[in-house]
This record gives structure tokens, C-alpha cells and sequence, in this order.
């Protein structure tokens, strides 16, 4: 497998070459690796933030070489760990995609090899200095990458909502996420986690618990988020309530190779969904005689 690896790595990279040369570029596949070339598309200044056709910034967001997800109470996901390195080539010498075309590239920029968990991912053109690199726009490049997720809502009991029963409720994906741009030899690593909750249940009252725990008989009451409905929702449009939550992220980064680091704009996510709350009739039966 790694000597396939390899062989497809150098036939790509030639390939490449090639098309640098002013060639058309040749699809070619293996382990379901694609070569691809990438237009530009905007810059914020010299080494600012430019996507390749993939929309992430740099062709470089990346993780710590690691996944995981936790429930409630938090772990880490993590993406592949991808890099950018010069290739070469003279400034504005015309390269064509795959169909022919001519890729439009803005005067000033360098096209680079991306690489991703060491398997060859195609070539972006990136306008600016290779050492002009801002790692404070690339972390913000790599966050807006890094799709923070709605949050997910769970429930016990499942379903329908009992009147006067409290529900318990809590955020399955609180998670810790984590994103690494590197540039230009400058290594950008992002880390954003949800912060707080601030949950609407329909019924005029709000909470701000976070994240809550699963049910359990044995589940520690101290950590539960809870809520009662002290009528049904029969009355409400499509007889349900609107339960609606808001998870805050905070979001900073630290730089390897450069100078900076610190904070990133807060951002926050939304999730609405709809929930049936139902009264449950005691019926007293009289047997015998």
C-alpha cells in the first residue's frame, strides 16, 4: 500500500509539472485521490485569505492527526492534517484545467502543492508573498472552515413531552473542534468550543444550562438540565412548541513558525425544533362488585 502510495504521489506531482509547463492537466485516480487545479478566488491583502475550489482556505485546514467525539461533557474532532508547499513556476505562466481552460490567477501569487495526511491533493495558486503570510487571517480563514455544527437536541423521554413530567435535555455534540492552516512555514492552529447554551422552550420560559446529561437511574441530578411544561402543547400552531437553543462558541489560535495568536471573533449556532407535549388522563376504574 505505501509503495502504491509513493508511485501515485510521483505520477501526480509530474503531472503537475506538467501542467506548469503550460500542459493540460490529466485526471488521474488512485485510492481515491484526485488531482485537481484550483482558481483563486479573493485575497485580503498580501497572504490573505484565499480558498481553492474546495473552499477552504489555503487548501489547508487540518487537525492534530487525531478524531474523536465525545457525548455531553466533551471531547475533540479533528479534520486531516494538510499542508501547502512552493512549487515553483513563473508568475502568471498560463495553466489550463482539466477541460483546457485557461486558469485565471491574479499577478503576485505562487502556486503551491497540497498535501493532505501525506497523500498528494492537488495545486492552488495563492496570491501574495510566501512570507507574508497573516496568521491571524488565516486562523480566522480556517474557523470559518471548520463548520461548527448545530447543536443537537436530545430529550428524555423520547417523543412526546408529559405534562408536569420533568424532561431532561442536553447537547450530544458539545464538543471541543480543532484546525491547523500551514503556510508558507507557518503553522496556524485553531481551537473552538461551545461555551454556553441558552435554551427557549415555547412555553415563555428560557434556560441557560448547558450541556446536560443523558437520563439515567443513576445519573447525577447536579449536572441535568431540566424542564417542566406545565400544560400541553395542543393549543400551539401544528399542536407542538418551538424548542429553540443557542450555543456561543469561543474560538482562539496559536502560531508555530510566526508571531502571533490570541482570540477569534465569538460565533453561535441555532437549532429549533419542534416538540409535542401531551397530558396523560388517570382512569379509575371501578371492577367488582
Amino acid at each position: 500500500m505505501e509503495g502504491r502510495n509513493r508511485d501515485h504521489r510521483a505520477r501526480a506531482m509530474h503531472r503537475v509539472v506538467r501542467a506548469l509547463l503550460g500542459a493540460v492537466v490529466a485526471c488521474i485516480a488512485a485510492l481515491g485521490a484526485a488531482l485537481a487545479l484550483a482558481t483563486p478566488a479573493s485575497a485580503d491583502g498580501a497572504g490573505g485569505a484565499v480558498t481553492d475550489d474546495s473552499g477552504i482556505d489555503y487548501g489547508a485546514l487540518a487537525g492534530d492527526g487525531t478524531n474523536g467525539k465525545d457525548t455531553a461533557g466533551g471531547g475533540h474532532s479533528s479534520g486531516p492534517t494538510c499542508t501547502y508547499e512552493l512549487m515553483g513556476g513563473a508568475d502568471g505562466f498560463p495553466v489550463r484545467d482539466l477541460d483546457g481552460n485557461l486558469i485565471q490567477t491574479t499577478v503576485g501569487g505562487f502556486w503551491y502543492q497540497k498535501t493532505c495526511d501525506g497523500v498528494f491533493s492537488g495545486a492552488v495558486y495563492i496570491v501574495g508573498q510566501p512570507n507574508a503570510v497573516d496568521p491571524g487571517v488565516v486562523a480566522a480563514g480556517v474557523l470559518k472552515r471548520m463548520n461548527l455544527p448545530l447543536p443537537e437536541v436530545a430529550l428524555s423521554p423520547v417523543g412526546d413531552q408529559i405534562v408536569n413530567l420533568p424532561s431532561w435535555f442536553w447537547i450530544p455534540n458539545w464538543e471541543t473542534l480543532r484546525g491547523t492552516a500551514t503556510v508558507g512555514g507557518v503553522t496556524v492552529r485553531v481551537t473552538a468550543q461551545p461555551r454556553s447554551a441558552r435554551w427557549s422552550f415555547g412555553d415563555g420560559t428560557t434556560s441557560a444550562c448547558s450541556p446536560g446529561i443523558p437520563w439515567a437511574p443513576a445519573a447525577d441530578a447536579s449536572r441535568a438540565c431540566t424542564h417542566t411544561w406545565l400544560r400541553s402543547s395542543a393549543a400551539q400552531a401544528a399542536e407542538t412548541f418551538r424548542l429553540n437553543v443557542v450555543v456561543s462558541w469561543d474560538a482562539s489560535y496559536t502560531v508555530a513558525g510566526g508571531a502571533g495568536g490570541g482570540a477569534l471573533a465569538p460565533l453561535t449556532r441555532t437549532t429549533t425544533t419542534p416538540i409535542r407535549v401531551a397530558e396523560v388522563q388517570a382512569i379509575n376504574e371501578r371492577t367488582g362488585r
